[in-house]
């Protein structure tokens, strides 16, 4: 190697002392032989492996990954070899680290140990220098080991390729420019778009690439207005390229016409039926088939559509609606046999980030489970039972859904399957997953059987649910209170007084509510639950008081009237019982014992009836037998 070359040996080498290589000018199709002395950091490891990378050209640098280089320790030093391809190699880059210890790590103050290729006349190739520096720009490598680039360094880089091969700038001018930006020298602003005007103007007709590149830099540098110069010259060159494919793909989605936004979607499969941008547009156009109820045409739609422009999870749910509305439950059925069979090829998806294997299996019962809906909403049960049992697991009743758990044991009933499904529906009682109506639909069952009457069945059930009520009781314990409950006079719907003097003794259940609180009106199935347990019991009464309503009194008429709940409705316009017992917002229930004190009060509604009912329930009995 002549003179000429020893410093820019030498400055891709400054662990010379530590790192020795033969060859020592290597090149393509051999096998280099290394030395490593620690130094520092590992200087006391044993178990030092080397992670490498090679280098070449920017575009081959998607190509290129870590690899592991295993050493052999001889004394002080650790040996091992690389090998270098015959072809688009221009160098190797190395680290060192303790295998079993990884953030243990000897980087070379960041810039790596290099083994740069040379010519037959020992001369270093083309993107010896300029390829160290894509390392640090274009992977991950240095990132990976806990560091970053040192910005200098890499723009050194970049600029020793450059003068050693000026031939080379079109394919580093942007890679450079973005260096001086993370540079951030004074006056850097100014320079680089000096720069870009400059590498443009040399360039009779730039390509779309170029033209991306510039746009980015000058966004880099917040300069918007020149970006979008450059944009729109990238759109009049390239009128089938990305940018235009983007703004199409924008203008579909935005489209407020569904016909005109079907017509839009087909030309632009047709102009560009490869475009990256197809499968949001087609999850999107299925929505929108959704959306506006023209299930035929979602059918036919996804139908037609590849396994990666379908979302499994969104076919589920429209098909579960579809279900439950008892509404084109053919259509619900198609669409999530479709959505079964994407399941069974589909690679992990970005937004998983856990295991895909357990994942898809959670997936794969919730599209079982609505299959089983469509189906038995088609009065498909003995098809509905087969689907249910294939999924349902009375090992796993902990993590079950209680309405699930309810629709396969009325499915068991109707088949003549009930001592099939006996293990689940006790396992659901015992777990609390079990809603009122499976639980009411077992015991009655139960009573039938030969030898079993129905005082036989309620208390088999009873004794199911003994040991997780007697925890839910002591849990209970925990939360209840003890304050005077502020007497009250209140006028309901009916125009009767409803006081707190009449209902003395008795465990009254108050629930707060007005008719634009969501919440309210979502816990009142529930609410609706818990009153009929109690309806036998003259000791127990329901008041629901509408408090803030904050609009005309006939709206609450309006409500009561459409939804017939049978509700007694004190009407607290002025707000003072919500509070006279510290209302802060609503819904809140409030318990109130029959020695006149408050011993419960929960705010909001969690969105599951079972648990109400089954709280309020429990609390109300306490307070029963609380003497």
């Amino acid at each position: 190697m002549t003179s000429k070359f020893f410093p820019l040996l030498f400055l891709c080498l400054p662990g010379l002392a530590q790192f020795r290589y033969s060859p020592d000018k290597p090149q393509l199709g051999q096998t280099v032989s290394f030395t490593y002395t620690p130094q520092g950091t590992l200087a006391a490891d044993s178990t030092v492996e080397g992670r490498y990378m090679r280098y070449g050209a920017p575009a081959m640098m998607h190509q290129s990954h870590p690899l592991t280089a295993t050493l052999v320790r001889q004394g002080a030093v650790f040996v091992g070899e690389v090998y270098i391809p015959k072809k688009d190699i221009a160098g190797t880059v190395l680290l060192f680290r303790n295998s079993r210890q990884p953030t243990r790590v000897d980087l070379n103050k960041n810039q790596l140990y290099v083994i740069p290729v040379t010519d037959a006349t020992g001369k270093l190739v083309p993107h010896a220098l300029g390829g160290q520096a894509s390392v640090f720009t274009r992977s991950n490598f240095l990132y990976e080991a806990g560091s970053r680039p040192d910005p200098n360094r890499v723009v050194a880089l970049y600029e020793q390729e450059l003068k050693e091969n000026p031939d080379g700038q079109p394919l580093y001018w942007a890679d450079y420019l973005a260096a001086l930006i993370k540079q951030k020298k004074p006056g850097y602003g100014p320079k680089v778009k000096k720069e870009i005007e400059s590498y443009l103007a040399s360039r009779p007709k730039p390509t779309a690439a170029e033209l991306t590149a510039a746009a980015q830099l000058y966004e880099s540098m917040g300069d918007f207005a020149k970006a979008n110069v450059q944009r729109e010259r990238m759109k009049t060159l390239d009128p089938a390229g990305s940018l235009v494919q983007k703004d199409r793909a924008v203008a579909i989605r935005s489209q407020p016409d569904w016909t005109r936004r079907k017509a839009l979607y087909q030309a632009f499969v047709t102009e560009f039926p490869k475009s990256s941008h197809l499968p949001l547009l087609a999850i999107g156009m299925a929505d929108g088939y959704f959306k506006n109820n023209d299930i035929g045409g979602l059918v036919t739609f996804v139908e037609a559509q590849p396994a990666s422009h379908i979302d499994v999870l969104m076919l589920n749910t429209m098909a579960f609606q579809l279900a439950e509305e008892k509404r084109s439950l053919p259509e619900a059925e198609k669409l999530v046999n479709k959505a079964m069979t994407v399941l069974k090829t589909q690679s992990k998806p970005r937004d998983v980030t856990g295991n895909w294997a357990d994942e898809k299996l959670v997936r794969q019962r919730q599209l079982m489970n609505t299959l089983a809906r469509a189906l038995e909403q088609q009065n498909k049960y003995a098809d509905a039972y087969t689907v249910y049992q294939s999924f349902i697991n009375p090992d796993d009743a902990e993590n079950s859904d209680p309405r699930v758990n309810e629709r396969y044991y009325l499915c068991a009933l109707r088949t003549n399957h009930a001592t099939e499904a006996q293990p689940m529906a006790e396992a659901a009682v015992q777990v609390g997953k079990a809603t009122p109506r499976l639980k009411a639909a077992f015991r009655d069952w139960y009573a039938k059987q030969p030898g079993q009457s129905d005082a036989k069945a309620l208390a088999y059930l009873t004794s199911l649910e003994a040991d997780l009520r007697a925890e839910q009781r002591d849990e209970l314990r925990q939360i209840l209170i003890n304050e005077p409950a502020p007497a009250f006079s209140l006028t309901d719907l009916q125009g009767r007084t409803i006081s707190s003097s009449v209902l003395k003794g008795k465990v009254v259940v108050v629930d707060f509510w007005a008719t634009w609180c969501g919440p309210c009106i979502a816990s009142f199935p529930a609410m609706q639950q818990a009153q009929s347990h109690f309806q036998n019991d003259p000791n127990v009464r329901f008041l629901f008081v509408n408090t803030r309503e904050g609009g005309p009194q006939q709206r609450v008429h309006s409500f009561m009237a459409k939804n017939t709940y049978p509700f007694v409705v004190p009407l607290d316009n002025q707000q003072r019982m919500a509070n006279a017992y510290k209302v802060k917002g609503i819904p809140t229930k409030v318990v109130i014992d029959g020695k006149g004190r408050v011993r419960y009060r929960a705010i909001g509604y969690n969105g599951s009836p079972e648990a109400t009912v089954n709280e309020l329930t429990l609390v109300v009995e306490m307070l029963k037998e609380e003497k």
